[in-house]
């Protein structure tokens, strides 16, 4: 297959990759058909793209909707998708695409400029409910060039800007023009997509269904002929791990996300006789831990930092030293997470060489915690054994609400090892438990004083949307977190190409986010407990930087 990626210099166009084939290519044609169910954590408010910010919505969107260009989980690099030629300026301010001439929605209409422009216009419009994704496109300009072909000119190029522009996901214009109220639009939840699936149904809080498009415009490129091999998806809505658990074991779901305990006391333990290590080994159902070498993610608490208590570094710093890392890795979760000291990967090289070694890390440690506590002006109240500060001219004590998801037995056993830890130092823990769709819209509101919260890893981290100022409206920085000095190497790290002197910078933004605390950084893993029937075959089970099972499944 060849890739064209263009780069036009003034004299004329010198293609990178010409020949470069995807690790997909190298794969067997897989057999077509057979259903394969799967579970989803809550029913997808949308399946928009642009107005996705929940895991679920996200998902669903990427069945339907092909991106310019795609990322090869194998070795990373990009191949064409919707576009099937760009060409960049030798200055990298002018991406120009070329839509693939057999690009077709599922009505059977053609993908066109039209349609890019339409959802660029969307998306740039401040009414429309997707900041987030906006922030990526400042100073983005679009031109119509003709019916397949359309620019995106940046003025001021950043380090993101390709992977920015490849990954946009058009909409059908024809679908959506007529919407009064783009953000909530019933539209959104019935997709005429370009993508390998046809959105069939969807019951709320039950299942939904997607059927894999049989006349699909793309099915015979050498990159998607050996995927997508299902007839039917349906994702059936489980938020209860245990039930995921036992709908794994008696067959009516091919595969789930292991909880730490599952794996360890149930799959390693009382159950060993049911699971095999790998689909020959004869058993219904397999598991194992799948290695991938991207970042997995990580979990924190987020502190709100309007909260008055919340708001001193000493009293965060206090905090952070009552978390006892080792207790919860080994206890809540089982020995199947390490702590966590960067939100960009702990076992990469973005993290500050300061931090590599235990000795500048946060430990459990109750005597520096109560000593940064008086410090910072807790006292202890004769009539309470809660700690009290006066703040703003009042007599606060020293109680937060720690909110948790109510289907992560790890986080809520992490969240009663805390709160026992925290009340011998005279700080009052009230646990909160909480379903996905509830903590999900809390976090949005910052909603909160204290929440146990994850977010996922991407190789190619770009800290303004959670811990800029500037993403306080609009992004992620739901703890209000502000750092002048975190800004500008956040806006200095955007704008740098050159590799290691953007990681010098991203070690720096890590080290002064894990001295400053807005969360307080936990714990992350570097592998997938997943849990599979055996009637599942696949070339392989994870990409190389993959974070979830890989999609080259099938039925043998």
């Amino acid at each position: 297959m060849k890739i064209s990626i263009l780069i036009l210099l003034t004299l004329g166009l010198i293609p990178l990759h010409a020949d470069a084939a995807t690790s997909y290519e190298k794969f067997p044609t897989q057999k077509k058909g057979g259903t394969f169910t799967d579970v989803a954590g809550m029913t997808p408010r949308t399946m928009v793209p642009m107005l996705a910010t929940d895991v679920e919505s996200m998902e669903m969107g990427s069945l339907f909707y092909l991106p310019l260009f795609s990322k090869d989980g194998q070795t990373w690099e990009d191949y064409p998708s919707l576009a099937e030629k760009l060409e960049i300026s030798k200055d990298r301010k002018v991406y120009t695409y070329t839509l693939n001439a057999k690009a077709r929605w599922s009505d059977g209409t053609p993908v066109s400029a039209e349609d890019v422009e339409f959802t660029f216009q969307k998306l740039m419009d401040p009414k429309t409910e997707a900041a987030a994704l906006r922030s990526y496109f400042d100073g983005v300009q679009f031109e119509k060039v003709d019916a397949r072909t359309f620019r995106f000119k940046i003025e001021k190029p950043k380090f993101n800007t390709l992977t920015s522009f490849n990954e946009f996901q058009p909409l059908q214009k024809k679908q959506f023009q007529g919407e009064s109220d783009f953000n909530k639009t019933k539209e959104g939840l019935k997709p005429v997509g370009n993508g390998p699936f046809r959105f069939k149904s969807l019951s709320r809080d039950q299942r939904v269904v997607v059927e894999r498009d049989q006349s699909w415009w793309a099915k015979d490129l050498p990159a998607f002929k050996s995927r997508y091999n299902f007839d039917v998806l349906q994702f059936k809505i489980i938020q209860d791990p245990t039930l995921r658990y036992e709908k794994l074991l008696q067959g009516e779901i091919d595969q789930t996300i292991l909880t730490s305990d599952q794996f360890v006391t149930q799959v390693n333990g009382v159950d060993r006789e049911r699971f095999g290590k790998s689909p020959q080994d004869g058993k219904k159902v397999w598991a194992d831990k799948l290695k991938s070498s991207g970042p997995m993610g990580w979990l924190g608490i987020a502190l709100n930092l309007k909260n008055p208590m919340l708001s001193s570094l000493k009293t965060r710093k206090g905090l952070a030293y009552l978390v006892d890392y080792s207790a919860i890795t080994e206890k809540a979760f089982y020995g199947t997470m390490e702590q966590s000291v960067s939100p960009f990967n702990s076992a990469s090289e973005n993290v500050h060489p300061s931090l590599r070694g235990q000795e500048n890390r946060y430990r459990f440690d109750p005597k520096k915690a109560a000593e940064l506590f008086e410090q910072d002006g807790w006292k202890k109240d004769p009539a309470s054994p809660v700690l009290v500060k006066e703040i703003a001219g009042k007599k606060v004590p020293f109680k937060l609400q720690l909110k948790f998801p109510l289907a992560s037995p790890a986080q809520s056993k992490s969240a009663q090892m805390l709160k026992e830890v925290f009340k011998k130092q005279g700080v009052e823990l009230e646990l909160r438990a909480m379903d996905s769709t509830a903590i999900y819209k809390d976090f949005e509101d910052s909603n909160f004083e204290a929440m146990m919260m994850g977010w996922s890893g991407t190789m190619e981290p770009d800290p303004k949307q959670i811990w800029s100022s500037e993403s306080m409206k609009g992004g992620s920085n739901k703890v209000y977190y502000s750092n002048p000095k975190v800004d500008a190497l956040i806006l200095k790290a955007n704008f740098e190409f050159n590799r290691k002197a953007r990681t010098k910078m991203l070690q720096e933004i890590g080290k002064i986010l894990y001295e400053e605390l807005p969360y307080i950084f936990v714990c992350e893993r570097h592998f997938v407990l997943q849990g599979m029937n055996s009637r599942i075959k696949s070339p392989i089970w994870i990409e190389k930087f993959g974070s979830s099972s890989a999609k080259e499944m099938f039925y043998e």
